[in-house]
């Protein structure tokens, strides 16, 4: 048993702890870690993968005496560090080795402590080891590092944040020497790319993938539409078939213990916490993410592990290591889009060794139930998506060359051999590395000086206004006036497009209404009624060209032996097929189709989100240039909607998808890029990395045209464009389908609107309304509202009876009394008819005031709130002075007057609303 091969005093510590038998993971990983050999772990959630690491590390700390920081534990998120040390603080205790973490969160007293007495092991963050290089205190003490454990390495190895890391590391190194490096991942597609990427230039690293059978039972289901799914529609102003997948998860949420329920976006995560809390106030479900306070996030997290709560909804935030208690079930609302996703969130449930995972996917629409069975069954294949690194970001180069300032000058040679040893970097020519410090030199954040190069005042300040590479936005946090905690941020551009005194929105799955707006900070106070939607910056997430392929695939035919669903969703999905298939020619992995209605197009191709974002940038570029008119589109990952000026024939759009070149295809894209949106976007943010514009400058009031201009050829330019590229394009699968085009490997067919298009332009595939009403959501709402049921109600006779928008005749008698006065009531307000029975007021006005407002200063600080209530029981002015004037000491005219105004803006309010 390796157990043995540790110190007697780790094996005590087990013992205690009740760990008697290692894991697969432990097995495999605990000889090569003690044998000093770099390591990857890949291996499923919850078989002991950190103690498979640690184990060895720990044996070695207590058996070679030594100072300072030697065991870097890096992680990328807070909360991972804060699970962390509570892991291996009792190690600790009982090894007399000193654990301790330091992130933004740290306290300037405990970074003190550790300046002045290092711990035998750090914790921390990529961002937080960038800072450490800036102390002298620090620099000795990371002089000292043996080992290093990056934990979830799949979540930095493919952005700026990894290559920033990977770039550090190589730093550590040169204050430190070699050491050990371990990397651990639940989820990795590209076992030897990540690989590559931990371990740097030249050196070797022995991938350990932990094959260990682990029960799992996931599903898809979609529950059928109910008549009180519809009419609670109307109370939560949402669509009848995402009330009917809310009731399904509520339903098991209810029959489990404790249940994660992740969703795609932050926004999404609020919409639903919110709906649920409107729904039923007693139903105990949380809501986490990334934009809530770090308070807020921590009592979610402590109320969730001590089951006050019984559900939690959450996005990526919890996805990861996070120990949040003995989770017994997760589900996903509609697709987790990718697999690893898919993964790491049902991974968490069960999060223990020995311990079933068991989950669910609730989805929502046809193309959600399809999407979802086939990222499942690749999940339990264990077919992962590829990662790749991203090669030589200059942004990151750019950040490091300052970086390295901070300490004192730096030798050019030196710093081009330290970037280069990183795996990212691994290529960088010498003439693209010396471009890019000259154009720091001329941003003027660094001094060249021979062979060497120094930071200037401005550098520094770069430095720490630039220490992470996650894209930034202005915030704004959110305080609640009653308690005066922060609740949560909310991004500048929701700020300026929506927030103003009295409006509503939701945040922490509550809907609170905007008292006072300050200059970082909003006051609010909590009400009850259905907010806007915040909405954040980088919420969307990519539909894998793998996955869509064989959405494609499985139109023409599939096996339900290889999929996991439920008998409901299958039938869903193929009743959807079966209409589609009897009037018109299936979309699949190798025929696109090409549906026209008035003034629109639809090209159905089954090709993910980033190629089909490549190909409708091409197709909108070329057919403006082609009829002299703008033509907007959007995309998803199995269409591309076209909004044309005007009709047009569909040979021209397949001519002009023909003409693309699969040679050009990258200078094209290339050209589109220049004025797009994708490019406003990223080459501000490249800007403020390389310094040539302020962080705190917002970038809808930077003049886009003159910083292209200034930066026209530069290496900031070059930067912009292979991001973009990076991020939101695939150039190269793209090229291979333009290519199958031209052979005939993918064929083009014309049709009308078929029920596959129409789907794309009605179908939502969160709860967020659009920004934009463009022709596609307009066509979606006019056939929402044809299906909405009213109930209609006579003002003379108060008779009410159900009618559906479409059936509607053009005039609406009542049947019962011939009346004409008919009202259209939703569901939810059907007994307002009761309100056409009068009743005298003025007995009851003084009283249902005082049993609103309990006290003079409720209704001091919610004066508006208190003559809201009156003007709408039809309370006049001089009486409304006179009710609440006596919750004041003085009744004088100055208040009546300001009474007397407020209700009158009131009801003219009302009047025109």
């Amino acid at each position: 048993m390796v157990f043995e091969l540790l110190d007697p005093r780790i094996r005590k510590v087990l013992d205690e702890m009740d760990i008697k038998e290692p894991t697969g993971a432990q097995n495999e990983a605990i000889p090569s870690v003690l044998n000093g050999d770099n390591v990857l772990l890949v291996a499923p959630t919850g078989i002991g993968k950190t103690e498979a690491a640690m184990l060895p590390l720990l044996h070695h700390l207590i058996n070679t005496p030594g100072k300072g920081v030697r065991l870097l534990y890096i992680t990328p998120l807070r909360a991972l560090n804060r699970d962390m040390l509570k892991r291996l603080e009792e190690f600790g205790e009982a090894l007399d080795l000193r654990v301790a973490v330091r992130h933004g969160d740290t306290s300037q007293s405990e970074r003190t402590r550790q300046s002045k007495y290092a711990p035998d092991i750090l914790i921390t963050t990529p961002e937080t080891l960038q800072v450490m290089f800036t102390g002298k205190n620090l620099r000795v003490h990371l002089a000292n590092v043996k080992y290093v454990v990056v934990d979830e390495i799949h979540e930095l190895a493919n952005d700026e944040r990894g290559a920033q890391l990977s770039v550090a590391l190589e730093r550590v190194v040169e204050l430190a020497g070699e050491f050990q490096r371990v990397g651990l991942s639940a989820t990795v597609g590209s076992h030897q790319e990540v690989a590559n990427y931990l371990g740097g230039s030249g050196r070797m690293v022995r991938i350990i993938r932990a094959r260990v059978a682990k029960e799992i039972d996931i599903g898809v289901q979609c529950p059928e539409v109910k008549d009180e799914d519809k009419d609670l529609a109307g109370t939560l102003q949402s669509d009848p078939q995402l009330i009917a997948c809310m009731r399904r998860a509520k339903k098991l949420i209810e029959s489990h213990n404790s249940t994660l329920l992740f969703v795609n976006t932050r926004d999404t995560a609020e919409a639903l916490a919110a709906r649920f809390h409107l729904w039923d106030e007693e139903f105990r479900v949380g809501v986490h993410h990334g934009s809530l306070s770090k308070e807020t996030r921590i009592e979610m997290e402590d109320d969730f592990k001590s089951e006050r709560l019984q559900g939690l909804i959450c996005t990526s935030s919890l996805e990861l290591g996070i120990d949040i208690g003995s989770s017994d079930f997760a589900i996903q609302y509609n697709s987790p889009r990718q697999v690893s996703r898919l993964v790491q969130r049902m991974g968490r449930a069960g999060h223990k060794i020995g311990r079933k995972t068991e989950g669910a996917i609730v989805a929502s629409s046809p193309d959600e139930i399809a999407e979802s069975l086939v990222v499942t069954r690749m999940a339990l294949a264990e077919e992962y998506e590829t990662m790749l690194v991203r090669k030589e970001p200059l942004t990151v180069l750019a950040n490091q060359l300052v970086a390295m300032t901070v300490a004192g000058p730096v030798s050019i040679e030196r710093a081009f051999r330290v970037v280069r040893r990183s795996y990212p970097f691994r290529d960088l020519e010498r003439s693209k590395f010396d471009t890019v410090l000259n154009q720091l030199a001329e941003i003027g954040l660094v001094f060249l000086n021979d062979d060497k190069y120094k930071r200037s005042a401005r550098g520094r300040k770069y430095f720490y206004d630039n220490i992470s590479m996650i894209p930034d936005e202005r915030t704004y946090k959110i305080r609640d006036i009653g308690t005066r905690k922060i609740v949560g941020t909310l991004d500048e551009s929701f700020v300026i497009s929506f927030a103003e005194p009295y409006a509503t929105f939701i945040t922490r799955g509550r809907s609170w209404r905007i008292v006072d707006i300050m200059e970082d900070e909003l006051l609010v106070e909590q009400v009850k009624e259905i907010g806007s939607i915040p909405s954040w910056v980088g919420e969307d997430l990519p539909v894998p060209f793998e996955v869509a392929q064989e959405v494609g695939r499985m139109r023409e035919g599939y096996d339900t032996g290889l999929y996991q669903g439920d008998a409901v969703a299958y039938h869903i999905l193929d009743d959807y097929l079966k209409e589609h298939r009897d009037g018109f020619p299936m979309p699949t992995d190798q025929r696109i189709t090409l549906e026209i209605g008035k003034k629109l197009a639809i090209l159905n191709m089954c090709f993910g989100s980033k190629v089909n974002e490549t190909i409708s940038k091409m197709i909108s570029v070329l057919l403006s240039a082609r009829l002299g008119e703008s033509v907007a589109v959007t995309t998803d990952p199995y269409r591309v909607i076209i909004d044309l000026p005007r009709d047009v024939r569909p040979a021209l759009i397949v001519e002009t998808l023909r003409s693309i070149d699969a040679a050009t295809v990258e200078s094209l894209i290339r050209l589109v890029m220049k004025n797009s949106s994708h490019m406003r976007w990223r080459f501000v943010f490249v800007a403020k990395k390389f310094g040539a514009v302020d962080r705190d400058a917002d970038y809808k009031n930077v003049s886009f045209g003159r910083l292209v201009e200034a930066y026209e050829d530069s290496s900031l330019m070059k930067e912009a464009v292979d991001k973009v590229l990076w991020e939101d394009f695939d150039v190269d699968r793209t090229i291979q389908v333009i290519k199958d085009i031209g052979s005939g490997v993918i064929d083009i067919v014309i049709c009308g609107l078929s029920p596959i298009g129409k789907a794309g332009l009605s179908h939502s595939k969160e709860l967020i309304t659009p920004q934009r009403a463009n022709h596609s959501i307009l066509m979606a709402l006019k056939k929402r509202l044809e299906e909405e049921s009213l109930h209609m109600s006579c003002l003379n006779c108060s008779t009410q009876w159900r009618l559906k928008t479409k059936e509607a005749p053009r005039h609406i008698l009542c049947q019962k009394c011939g009346g004409q006065m008919i009202a259209a009531l939703n569901g939810y307000n059907r007994e307002n008819i009761r309100l056409l029975k009068k009743k005298d007021l003025k007995e009851e006005e003084e009283k249902e005031l005082r049993r609103l407002f309990k006290n003079a200063s409720l209704v001091q600080r919610n004066g508006r709130k208190a003559m809201l209530a009156l003007s709408g029981r039809g309370v006049g002015a001089d009486t409304a002075a006179r009710i609440l004037g006596s919750f004041f000491e003085n009744e004088d005219d100055f208040l009546r007057d300001i009474l007397n105004a407020e209700i009158n803006y009131a009801r003219t309010k009302r009047f025109w609303d």
